[in-house]
């Protein structure tokens, strides 16, 4: 029987990158196949799932989630790298579908486990920013570092949409000092403009054709600040849009460094020696659509798997699969939906694994009948 790399992103706000993938690794061990499993982080969700999963050290920090509730999120070590998940303190799988508000939710608690990372030593921290609820910017999570963000009147401007579109002015106070910040990304939106982080992000956060006007005024705003007090052009950066704008302030205030998040933990896992002889590559998330061409990491893993097995088959599982053309076109080969009757998000999201598991038996079912 074939040799099948099963390697499955997060279905956000549903299933972790690493449920994910062993639901499917089985499905496939079930039918007969040899399976190679790499379990794959972008910097969304299940990122810091991973990292445990490599032999990191997990440990639960006080931060508040988007709409300042307090929680308890993770920072997992692999020495003296810490790595954080936005989407574990500013995530949208945190709050009710009715509590998306991008003029209100904020990176607060993001830049609180950053802080701790800071006053605990660490000489390297990894960010990874996917799975994201907010589109401030990242004032949020700046002013949990210690900036100073205000509107005219010299008031707090930090939260959410709301501060962003009375920004004023921004007082650095880095607190980057000997630390490296490594930013895990694989989106390539710039801050502004149609495919900006407003346009782009804003609707699937909760905004409203009104809100994404006044959220495109204040990151257009903020960016017109940060040239000015930094000399870094986030306006139209590849990748500065990214989580409602947090990459670019990491970037120009933290001095950050962008690096693609699938790519980073792609080589953590030795991924193209553990793809040669594989014949197929199982890989998906939620939704499959045009934007995944922009670097996401199903497309990301597709294409490296292409390199080290060049005859193999690339086959996608998602929630959603449109604009398959397109997608086709990045590397992916088949799209299989987890869908077997028309239901509702919700109902989808409550039951994605059993989704998940079914449909991964019957693609396993099917491949096993060309042996």
């Amino acid at each position: 029987m074939a040799k099948v790399l099963v390697s499955m992103n997060a279905f956000k706000g549903s299933i972790s990158t690493k449920v994910a993938t062993d639901a499917v690794a089985l499905a496939f061990e079930s039918a007969g196949f040899q399976v190679e499993k790499v379990y794959l982080a972008d910097g969304g969700d299940g990122t810091t799932d991973v990292v445990a999963a490599l032999g990191g050290r997990v440990e639960f920090v006080s931060t508040f989630d988007p709409v300042m509730r307090p929680i308890e999120a993770p920072v997992v070590w692999l020495g003296q790298t810490a790595v954080i998940e936005m989407a574990r303190a500013s995530g949208w799988a945190l709050i009710a579908v009715e509590e998306r508000n991008p003029m209100l939710t904020t990176t607060w608690g993001t830049g609180l486990l950053i802080k701790h990372a800071l006053e605990h030593g660490a000489d390297r921290i990894i960010l990874g920013v996917g799975g994201s609820a907010t589109v401030d910017g990242g004032l949020g999570m700046l002013a949990a570092l210690g900036f100073s963000i205000t509107d005219e009147a010299g008031n707090a401007s930090w939260r959410g949409g709301e501060g962003l579109s009375r920004l004023a002015r921004v007082a650095t106070n880095s607190p980057m000092k000997q630390t490296r910040l490594v930013v895990a990304s694989d989106v390539t939106n710039p801050l502004l403009g149609l495919t900006g982080a407003a346009p782009v992000f804003g609707p699937q956060k909760g905004a409203t054709p009104d809100m994404v006007t006044l959220l495109e005024k204040g990151l257009e705003r903020l960016a017109d600040i940060t040239l000015q007090m930094t000399g870094v052009r986030l306006h139209d950066m590849p990748g500065a849009g990214a989580a409602g704008g947090v990459v670019g302030a990491a970037v120009a205030w933290l001095r950050g460094h962008l690096e693609p998040g699938a790519e980073l933990f792609m080589d953590l896992e030795n991924f193209d020696a553990r793809a040669v002889g594989c014949a197929v590559l199982v890989t998906g998330e939620g939704s499959i659509d045009a934007q995944t061409v922009y670097g996401k990491a199903p497309v990301r893993v597709a294409q490296r798997f292409r390199k080290a097995s060049p005859e193999g088959l690339t086959v996608a599982i998602a929630g959603a699969v449109r604009d398959r053309a397109q997608v086709r076109e990045a590397g992916i080969d088949v799209f299989v939906t987890t869908l077997d009757h028309p239901m509702s998000e919700r109902e989808a999201m409550e039951n994605g694994l059993a989704l998940l598991t079914q449909a991964a038996a019957e693609l396993a079912h099917l491949l096993s009948l060309k042996g």
